[in-house]
């Protein structure tokens, strides 16, 4: 029985009895999961297409032939990786797609895995850093090979530069990743536990 049957049943019963609370609330947090749910159908196609488009870098950028199998490598790899991610990321799409509201025990279950899913899906924005710097790298490469120099050519100062831009590129990276994931699905999260923590009182 679900709880708009059981709503009825006590109306019948006696009209002075409403719905308690934490029922409502249940009902109430399909609204997040909803917002949930049209957050995730409009990324996951946007991922797949990314992910595509990266295979096209070397020609985007004209690398050099001789760079084809190194950085084809490290996109096969990449795709490996993205495929285990999407699959978990679809996964977790269907599970919201039956989530009705009228338990107490599903929504936890959502909550568990959108949290869950935050973290798989930080983890797989980390993943993705060696392929980006790999491929600045051999952007940075190519621009010296058509000067007609190479790495070993700059002075050290240069390679100073040059670490110091690595580490910074880095950690605007993962400190952009965390901050995506928690403004995009982080604050659903937080209504999800809210609404929880209003019922356990």
């Amino acid at each position: 029985m679900n709880f708009d049957q059981l709503k009825e049943q006590w109306n019948n019963e006696d009209n002075n009895i409403n719905i308690p609370d934490n029922i409502q609330q249940l009902k109430e947090s399909k609204h997040p999961v909803e917002k949930i749910q049209k957050t995730m159908k409009k990324e996951f196609p946007l991922q797949v297409i990314s992910i595509i488009m990266i295979g096209f870098f070397p020609f985007m950028f004209k690398f050099s032939p001789s760079v084809y199998p190194l950085y084809y490598t490290s996109y096969v790899i990449l795709v490996v990786i993205s495929s285990y991610y999407l699959f978990g990321f679809y996964k977790f799409y269907k599970q919201t797609e039956f989530y009705t509201g009228n338990t107490k025990n599903s929504l936890w279950r959502i909550y568990h895995e959108l949290r869950l899913n935050m973290e798989r899906y930080q983890s797989f924005g980390f993943l993705l850093l060696p392929h980006i710097l790999l491929t600045i790298g051999l952007q940075a490469y190519y621009t010296l090979e058509k000067k007609g120099s190479s790495l070993l050519d700059l002075t050290s100062i240069y390679h100073q530069y040059l670490t110091i831009l690595v580490l910074i590129t880095t950690l605007v990276y993962v400190a952009a990743i965390v901050l995506y994931t928690k403004y995009i699905y982080g604050r659903h999260a937080k209504q999800l536990e809210s609404i929880l923590n209003e019922i356990d009182e």
